[in-house]
């Protein structure tokens, strides 16, 4: 009995699983978050910064780490990027919750969890917005 060969077919990256780039996409914000957080805590710790430009900082962080995140994301789907977007959006925020709740034991869910989690799916959907009119035009 003769088996049949497998053909090996170069991978096209534009038909590559969503929800693997979703989890690259993940991996990438949430490692850039931590490098970034770490080195904003060692700044802190020498310059002294009000908490007010604390909080900001950490937003800025954020947005970069969703806008990064998504770019993986945007590169690797083909319809609804926006949708995938705020997915991915979302789910960083949830992984970088519970991230830090494990690192720092005195998190809590408050309600600010759920305006983090809306920030990050609008930011997560501008960001792919962006990035699809930006392919569009070039």
């Amino acid at each position: 009995m003769k088996l049949p060969k497998l053909s090996k077919k170069a991978k096209d990256p534009s038909k590559s699983s969503p929800v693997r780039a979703h989890i690259k996409g993940n991996l990438y914000a949430l490692t850039l978050t931590f490098v970034c957080v770490l080195i904003f805590a060692l700044l802190v710790q020498f310059v002294g910064m009000s908490s007010a430009m604390i909080g900001t900082i950490v937003q800025v962080i954020k947005v970069i780490a969703i806008f990064i995140g998504v770019l993986v994301v945007v590169k690797n789907v083909q319809k609804r990027a926006w949708l995938h977007g705020a997915i991915l959006g979302l789910v960083y925020t949830v992984l970088a919750f519970l991230i830090f709740s494990i690192i720092t034991p005195n998190f809590s869910i408050t309600d600010g969890l759920l305006y983090e989690c809306l920030f990050a799916i609008i930011v997560g959907s501008l960001s792919a917005m962006l990035l699809r009119l930006r392919k569009r035009n070039v």
